[in-house]
């Protein structure tokens, strides 16, 4: 398994922690505005960085399956 792929699934790892506890945040009662808005933005931020990086680790699954036929 190339460097790469080891280092894209390890920040997909740590983006999905840091939905989480974002998302549990969200769940608790106090709460300012700017508090909950930010949330909101870097849980977005963050699935959209996710997709990014299934992209590519799709991309380099599929370049490792070539290169072994």
């Amino acid at each position: 398994m190339s460097s790469q792929y080891k280092s894209l699934i390890e920040a997909r790892n740590q983006w999905q922690r840091d939905i989480k506890m974002y998302k549990d945040f969200l769940q608790g009662e106090t709460k300012t505005f700017e508090g909950r808005y930010g949330a909101e933005e870097y849980i977005s931020m963050a699935v959209n960085r996710l997709k990014d990086i299934n992209l590519k680790l799709k991309e380099i699954e599929q370049d490792s399956l070539k290169d072994a036929l």
